[in-house]
């Protein structure tokens, strides 16, 4: 099942990050709530949730109604609901609709220490919006390689939704801006031209729906295209669960 993308534009904002990474991992209800307790997971959303996070929410959507579009999936693909109460919660500061109809299509194993094993499981995403909307704005737990968000992004657009902002609990700040910039796909195409047709291939788009730092993670790894290409085959071989 290919992961829809799309090509990045050029004024979609940094993502909304609530507080650093790590943070959740700390706080007394994590455990629970990423085990499935979805009132431990509201504890945990409401307190990282700070006010000036939530004030760039509120910029962003100005007088519009987005939906709210958290990555969810069914109990037997994840029982993590952290992203689920997120939406809650920032459902009920804005008056807004939390859409439970798309769901993450498969389980991925994306446990390896690396930014491959990352790379080489993009969640795709299945299920049709049950209300109408124009703008939605997706919610993950937290942010890494944004590969995720891109995925959920290009899914809903398909809809005719248009994403206003991404948002997470925690995240990396250098990871918040997730378009591609113009030096890096240059760079990235410049030293990996062929491997880009393997990757059209693969995984169903080019570099240039690549997030900021899944490309620069590429770059950053000195790898030569081989070397890529194989390792993200083995990872791909652990499979969609």
């Amino acid at each position: 099942m290919a992961p829809y993308r799309q090509v990045w534009g050029k004024n979609f904002p940094p993502v909304v990050l609530q507080a650093a990474i790590g943070c959740a991992k700390k706080h007394s209800s994590y455990e629970v709530a990423k085990a499935g307790g979805i009132e431990a997971a509201l504890i945990l959303a409401n307190d990282l949730i700070n006010d000036e996070a939530t004030k760039k929410i509120s910029a962003l959507i100005g007088n519009k109604k987005p939906l709210l579009i958290p990555v969810h999936a069914e109990e037997a693909i994840s029982i993590n609901r952290i992203p689920l109460a997120y939406a809650m919660v920032i459902a009920a500061k804005f008056n807004l609709n939390v859409e439970l109809n798309i769901v993450q299509a498969a389980k991925v194993s994306r446990t390896g220490t690396d930014g491959f094993s990352r790379l080489a499981f993009p969640p795709p995403f299945s299920g049709k919006p049950s209300l109408d909307a124009d703008y939605a704005i997706i919610l993950d737990d937290t942010l890494t390689q944004g590969g995720t968000l891109a995925n959920l992004k290009g899914y809903v657009a398909q809809f005719g939704i248009k994403t206003l902002v991404a948002t997470t609990l925690t995240g990396k700040n250098y990871s918040s801006v997730l378009t591609l910039s113009a030096d890096t796909l240059t760079n990235l195409r410049g030293k990996y031209n062929e491997l880009e047709y393997w990757w059209v291939e693969f995984f169903g788009y080019g570099f240039d729906c690549l997030t900021e730092s899944e490309a620069r993670y590429i770059l950053k790894s000195e790898k030569d295209a081989d070397t890529i290409r194989n390792r993200i085959i083995t990872e791909r071989q652990k499979g969609f669960f």
